[in-house]
């Protein structure tokens, strides 16, 4: 389950609060993904997958009835789509993840994984889409999936907003969170459309993004190491 704390929101919910540390944790089941606990500081830099098309499991593909993933040569990013069915009501719903860890000539060091972090972040609880506005929902992110800040990863940030394209809206909510020199975006965006018109679409929630980026973190995070 996605924690925020400092969580904004254009209808007013109230802040997310920090789950308790003497709060016991039960285990993941053994099909939960387990993260991997983050390194020492004084490790060596991590590094990210190669395809991260392979990230996920088909397992965790079919929780969300996403299709093999794809990744054009130019395009860090991995991206899996549904099937939208033949005929109305369709339900489109796009993931992706992208891993930054600089040049593979030029390894980003912990200070440029900060330094990109703070900066998207600023960025984004302004206006993380250049087709919509300032996000509706936005907040520090303290536990994602099974993952936790400080055990692993080191920091992260949610926001959720919404965007339109040629009369088209979709909602979309996108969780960045750094892992050591690595930064890691995971986005879950669509909309359900009634008929055969996208101008009548209406865009996904918080909550389905949120639920939807809780079942991939867990691999996206243990991916990096």
């Amino acid at each position: 389950m996605m924690v925020l704390v400092g969580m904004a929101a254009a209808c007013g919910l109230t802040p997310a609060p920090a789950p308790s540390p003497a709060s016991p944790t039960p285990a993941p089941s053994r099909h939960e993904a387990s993260p991997t606990a983050k390194p020492s500081a004084a490790s060596a830099r991590l590094s990210v997958p190669g395809n991260p098309c392979r990230v996920l499991t088909a397992s965790t593909r079919s929780k969300l009835g996403m299709r093999q993933g794809t990744k054009d040569r130019l395009d860090p990013a991995c991206k899996w789509s549904n099937d939208p069915g033949n005929a109305p009501p369709f339900r489109f719903r796009d993931l992706s993840i992208t891993y930054d860890a600089g040049f593979k000539e030029f390894t980003a060091s912990l200070k440029d994984a900060k330094e990109s972090f703070a900066t998207k972040k600023r960025s984004d609880y302004r206006q993380p889409s250049a087709f919509g506005g300032a996000p509706s929902v936005k907040g520090t992110i303290q536990q994602i999936g099974t993952a936790k800040v400080g055990e692993h990863f080191d920091e992260g940030y949610y926001v959720y907003f919404v965007y339109e394209v040629g009369e088209a809206k979709r909602g979309e909510g996108k969780a960045v969170l750094r892992k050591g020199n690595v930064v890691i975006t995971i986005s879950f965006s669509g909309a359900d459309v009634p008929g055969r018109r996208m101008r009548d679409g209406k865009p996904i929630g918080n909550a389905t993004a949120q639920t939807a980026i809780d079942v991939v973190a867990g691999q996206a995070i243990a991916a990096v190491r």
